[in-house]
Formats: C-alpha cells, sequence, structure tokens
C-alpha cells in the first residue's frame, strides 16, 4: 500500500508540475519582453535626443544639452526613436511569431494614432491662435497670486487649444489606423484609446506647466530635462503586445 501511495502521490506531483513550470517560465519571458522593450524604448529616445541635439548645436554652437528645447519636429523624431527602440527590443526578446502583427500595429497606432496625428492638429490650432493674437481680459494688481492668474488667463486659450488638440488627434489617428492596420494585416480589430495613450503627451502637459509660470526658470528646467522620459511608455507598450489568439 506505501508502494502505491508513494507511486500515486509522484503522479499527481509529475502533472502539476509542467503547469506550474509554463507559468513560471511564461512570467519569466515576459519579464524579459518587458525589460528590452524597456531598454529598447530608452535606447531610442537617447538617440534621437542625441540628433536633436546635433542639428540645434549646428545651428547654435553654445547651446548647451540642459538647455535643449523641442518642437513638433523635435518632438516627433523622439517618439519615433522611443517607438521604433521599443518595437526593435520586444521583436528581439519575444520568440513567439504570432506576437509580431500585434506589436507592428501598436507600433503604427502609436506613432500616428497617439502622436503624428494629435500634433499635426495641434500645430495647426497654435498657428490659427497665433494669426487671432487673442488678448484675455488681465486681472487689476501687482501681487504674486494676481501675476500667476494673470498668466492663467493668459494661457487658457492655448492649454484648450492642447487638450482638445491631443483628445480629438488621438481619436482621429486611432480610427484612421484601426481601418489602415485592418487592411494591412487582414484582421478585424478596433483599438480604443487607452488613458496611457495620452501619458505620451506629458511633454505637452510640461509645455502648458512652462506657460502658467513661465517666470519660473526652476520649472522650464524641469519640464525640459522630464520631456524625452516621457515617451519611453510608447516604446515599452509597443514591444510587449501579444496575439490574443
Amino acid at each position: 500500500m506505501n508502494i502505491i501511495n508513494m507511486t500515486m502521490q509522484e503522479n499527481q506531483f509529475s502533472s502539476v508540475s509542467p503547469k506550474k513550470e509554463n507559468q513560471t517560465n511564461t512570467k519569466i519571458n515576459g519579464k524579459k519582453i518587458t525589460a528590452c522593450s524597456a531598454i529598447g524604448s530608452a535606447v531610442g529616445i537617447i538617440g534621437a535626443v542625441a540628433g536633436v541635439y546635433s542639428l540645434a548645436k549646428k545651428e547654435n554652437p553654445s547651446i548647451i544639452l540642459k538647455n535643449l528645447t523641442y518642437d513638433e519636429k523635435d518632438i516627433l523624431m523622439i517618439g519615433a526613436g522611443s517607438i521604433i527602440g521599443g518595437l526593435t527590443g520586444g521583436l528581439i526578446a519575444d520568440n513567439n511569431s504570432k506576437n509580431k502583427i500585434p506589436k507592428l500595429r501598436e507600433a503604427s497606432l502609436q506613432f500616428f494614432g497617439s502622436l503624428a496625428c494629435p500634433i499635426g492638429i495641434l500645430a495647426a490650432a497654435n498657428k490659427a491662435l497665433d494669426k487671432a493674437n487673442i488678448k484675455m481680459p488681465q486681472l487689476q494688481g501687482n501681487s504674486r497670486m494676481t501675476k500667476i492668474a494673470n498668466n492663467f488667463i493668459s494661457a487658457s486659450p492655448k492649454i484648450a487649444a492642447t487638450i482638445g488638440s491631443l483628445v480629438l488627434g488621438m481619436n482621429i489617428g486611432n480610427k484612421i489606423m484601426n481601418k489602415v492596420n485592418n487592411k494591412i494585416f487582414n484582421q478585424e480589430e478596433n483599438r480604443k484609446v487607452q488613458a496611457s495613450d495620452y501619458l505620451v503627451h506629458a511633454d505637452d502637459v510640461c509645455v502648458a506647466a512652462s506657460l502658467l509660470l513661465k517666470d519660473s526658470k526652476t520649472i522650464s528646467a524641469i519640464t525640459s530635462k522630464a520631456l524625452p522620459a516621457s515617451f519611453i511608455l510608447a516604446g515599452t507598450k509597443t514591444g510587449i503586445q501579444q496575439s490574443l489568439n
């Protein structure tokens, strides 16, 4: 009886062990893919910032990296670097061929839907605002609170245009790329805008903060340094995508 019981226990252990082993391997592999995607994204961002800095240096040899500011073209370059880097890292680490299409779909959605389209609409909105030259009414007084309030009032049209352009652009861009990707990959999917997608535009939050607190050089320095790092999520999300089938 003891021998029979021992045999049954061994069989039960052997039947459970492979399942646990597969789960462990899946977790390890998932962490590896995430890490490689994040590293690839970071490398892409660093490369893009180096390119932006190099171009800025040609125009202004005295500029230093910590004083570097970014326009729409630079933002697109950094975003592209992040997405391409994250995609490359994810593809290298992920051996499952079924996961290639989800990663490629996410890359196109991140770049066009969450970046290029919103920034294009934002650039057009900013030009329209500049031409309109809207003058907001100002509060009377010289106190610090009055100055802060007046800065906010002056910046409010641009802040509203920024928020509206990003929301509108991301929804339009994602709808367009869903249709394009469905035709390219012959798959019917409708990936909706996610809350985390808006984190790609943390740079625009930095711009809004700079407008609101334009007299503070400390805030301006912080927002410029934080801007490149705000793109790492886009590349990481691209690299970790997996097939649901």
